[in-house]
């Protein structure tokens, strides 16, 4: 599998250069997105709750500017008033739901004033939102997960909206066995060749860039 098209980082440089930025980074997972984002600024700091996929970033990653760290959204381990810019890559869903509002207050902790908190989170349509919810792929439906971090957003109080944007991440398969491999599907598998056969094995995920000034 191969993204054949994520341009989230050229939209958020639109409206947030990130060139000489401190960035913090909220989620990292594995680190598949923290070396586009250390190429683009001075320094990024990358918290990540699962040791195994920080491992895995720290593994894979050979930038000097990169420092992966384990840390949780809502207790992030810095003091405040660091950062240029803090980014959540696909992660605020994956806080507990009563735990999103206290992350925001995190992330808006550790900027410094008139920094930005950027959100990247994954919206309602697509190939492959199709295919979490009828294939269990990735992590399967998440949708009360999704529309209450998008919820959470939207009315948090403490900082100023710049601008909501839509993105899309476009994914390249090379087969049914590369799409288990990747997305682990978890049911409704006598089905999935049409699926995937019907997308010419190629699948887009719609996101939503949400950027904010402290």
């Amino acid at each position: 599998m191969k993204r054949a098209k994520e341009e989230f980082l050229d939209r958020i440089e639109e409206y947030v250069p990130l060139v000489g930025k401190l960035v913090l980074e909220v989620g990292c997972g594995t680190g598949s997105r923290s070396i586009a984002i250390a190429e683009r600024c001075k320094f990024l700091e990358a918290i990540e709750p699962d040791e195994s996929s920080l491992k895995v970033a720290a593994r894979d990653s050979q930038a000097k500017n990169i420092n992966f760290q384990k840390g949780e959204a809502q207790e992030v381990p810095f003091s405040n008033n660091k950062f240029d810019v803090i980014i959540f890559t696909l992660s605020l869903h994956h806080v507990p739901i009563t735990l999103m509002e206290k992350a925001i207050d995190e992330a808006v902790r550790v900027s410094k004033i008139g920094g930005h908190v950027i959100f990247l989170e994954p919206a309602f349509s697509g190939s492959y939102f199709d295919a979490e919810i009828n294939f269990g792929a990735g992590d399967g439906d998440e949708r009360a997960d999704k529309a209450r971090a998008y919820f959470e957003i939207l009315n948090y109080k403490n900082y100023t909206e710049i601008i909501e944007i839509d993105d899309e991440t476009i994914f390249k398969l090379d087969s049914e066995e590369d799409f288990t491999k990747v997305f682990n599907p978890k049911k409704n598998l006598d089905k999935l060749p049409v699926f995937l056969n019907d997308n010419n094995f190629i699948l887009n995920a719609m996101r939503r860039i949400n950027i904010y000034r402290v």
